[in-house]
């Protein structure tokens, strides 16, 4: 045998048979298994991010309520107003139970109104905060954490939570405050992050508040930590951004009592790993499969050649003027070319038919088997979501045609329809679907409609072309009734829409005729649809 051998070409076909499915399983497995890491990466990212942010808001709340408690007890309020001695210590006292009883090793001061502190748990220096914007908004009357700042008394980088102290006609005449160093937050989020997943906590201006990877923080690109935010401000929170020249997923939040950041970022190298593991696998299966799909392919092709490999073998014979076969010329022209002869036949008359089939001879329209054809399809596509939008039917019966064909007779009415049909593909697009029913039915089918205005405007100029249509010049005296149905509002298969086009016809003619009726409209099915009657 040749090169070009039917065995070597059948052998090549089903080899190919069993490869093409087997390539698109695997190329289809990856991406699903792909987007099924990137998907658990994203929730990774949003649960370590909720994690975070409840633990940071319960520390905060849990913080100002103590806070609340002292500022409410007559001890400081008395202690702001008098200052005795006595007042000090018993306030002293209080603010260390307090600071005792969170242990924690984060203190408490208590400032006055020209903000000098006057009162240490930590008994560091007292220092004047009065420039500092912390101390601004809690003698504007209300709570505040700042961002992170540098403590004046002992140079380290903290958070500050103020609440003011009111008198008794509420007006603030100092304010208590609690200084948080960053320590117990960063253990926090270091225990929290696993799995080569960092985890940053930012305050308003961008500075870092806690980082699971402290040797990460001196970074060379300038926009790292922007880019970062850049996520929560412009991506809804997630996105796969490039950062240091690769590529991570980073999954950002904002905590709503500070206004911080909360992001989780987590390598895509490390996300695809499992993934391209478990297609590596896969692969290895796949090509022992292979391996038996082409043995099973050579057996089939074997078999399936034997039949033509004799045939051909006679032929040859003939050719080379062996007379011991000529019998079988007989056999090979029955079995081989008549078939073949027959086929062609067959395809030749199956095209005409379908031709004649698919054209309404009268109105060059398509047929009620074609727009059937053509409907069911396009369902189709919507069902698998290959088409947006919605698609309408419009079903469409000339008023007063049985009359005019009756005066003027059959010839007149045949006139009638050419000039509507030609009207209907004046007013539809090229590719919408227009299809000639029965005598005086026709049907309309487009696509991609987002609300209802075109669907509208379109029965409108049905209704007015129809009215204006003329013969010569004298006007047809006829008019439309128009029955639309819309899916999927109305129906996702062929019966339904044109049965639902049909009652809806039935209510236009009910109407007085020359108008049209869509389906469910009046139902409200359309409610909250650009174009509907409840819009």
């Amino acid at each position: 045998m040749g090169k070009r051998s039917i065995h070597k070409k059948l052998f090549l076909l089903l080899t190919l048979m069993g490869i093409i499915p087997f390539l698109t399983m695997l190329i289809y497995s990856g991406l699903r298994l792909a987007d099924h890491m990137e998907q658990h990466a994203k929730n990774t990212g949003w649960l370590n991010n909720t994690i975070v942010n409840e633990h940071l808001t319960n520390v905060l709340q849990n913080n100002f309520y103590t806070l609340h408690t002292i500022a409410d007890a007559p001890t400081i309020k008395k202690y702001l107003t008098t200052g005795t001695p006595e007042d000090e210590n018993a306030l002293r006292q209080l603010l260390r139970s307090n600071d005792n009883l969170f242990r924690d090793n984060n203190l408490t001061a208590v400032t006055n109104m020209e903000g000098q502190q006057l009162l240490r748990s930590d008994d560091s220096p007292l220092v004047n905060v009065s420039q500092r914007r912390h101390f601004q908004k809690a003698m504007s009357g209300h709570d505040y954490v700042s961002d992170i700042i540098v403590s004046m008394s002992t140079g380290q980088m903290m958070i500050v939570m103020e609440v003011p102290v009111f008198n008794d006609q509420h007006q603030p005449i100092g304010m208590l405050q609690r200084n948080l160093n960053l320590d117990n937050l960063q253990e926090f989020i270091t225990n929290q992050s696993v799995d080569d997943i960092s985890i940053l906590v930012l305050d308003q201006e961008n500075k870092v508040i806690a980082n699971s990877h402290p040797e990460s923080a001196d970074v060379e690109d300038p926009d790292y930590y922007k880019k970062i935010v850049r996520v929560m401000n412009e991506n809804n929170g997630i996105a796969r951004i490039e950062l240091l020249g690769e590529k991570y997923f980073v999954t950002c939040s904002r905590n709503q009592l500070t206004n911080w950041n909360v992001a989780t970022i987590q390598s895509s190298s490390v996300v695809y790993h499992a993934a391209n593991e478990e297609v590596v696998r896969v692969g290895i299966i796949g090509l022992l499969l292979l391996l038996l799909v082409s043995i099973v392919a050579h057996i089939l092709a074997t078999r399936m050649t034997v039949p033509i490999r004799k045939i051909c073998q006679v032929i040859t014979d003939i050719v080379k003027g062996n007379d011991d076969e000529k019998q079988l010329s007989i056999l090979s022209e029955d079995e081989l070319g008549e078939m073949a002869l027959a086929i062609n036949e067959i395809r030749a008359m199956r095209h005409n038919m379908k031709q004649e089939n698919d054209t309404d001879a009268l109105t060059g329209l398509a047929s009620r088997a074609a727009v059937e054809a053509i409907c069911r399809q396009r369902l189709q596509e919507y069902e698998e979501s290959f088409a947006p939008g919605m698609m309408a039917i419009f079903l469409i019966d000339l008023d007063n045609f049985q009359k005019a064909t009756k005066e003027d007779g059959h010839q007149y009415g045949n006139r009638i329809l050419q000039k509507f049909a030609q009207g209907l593909k004046e007013i539809f697009r090229s590719y919408d679907t227009v299809g000639h029913l029965d005598s005086d039915e026709f049907v309309v089918i487009i696509d991609h409609q987002k609300d209802l205005t075109i669907i509208k405007r379109k029965a409108n100029e049905i209704n007015q072309m129809a009215r204006n249509l003329t013969i010569g010049d004298t006007n047809a005296g006829i008019s439309a009734s128009i029955g639309i149905a819309v899916s999927p509002q109305n129906g996702k298969t062929y019966n339904h829409l044109f049965h639902a086009a049909d009652l809806a016809l039935f209510a236009a003619k009910e109407k007085g005729r020359n108008n049209y009726h869509i389906a469910g409209e009046d139902e409200g099915e359309f409610a909250g649809i650009e174009g509907s009657n409840n819009s």
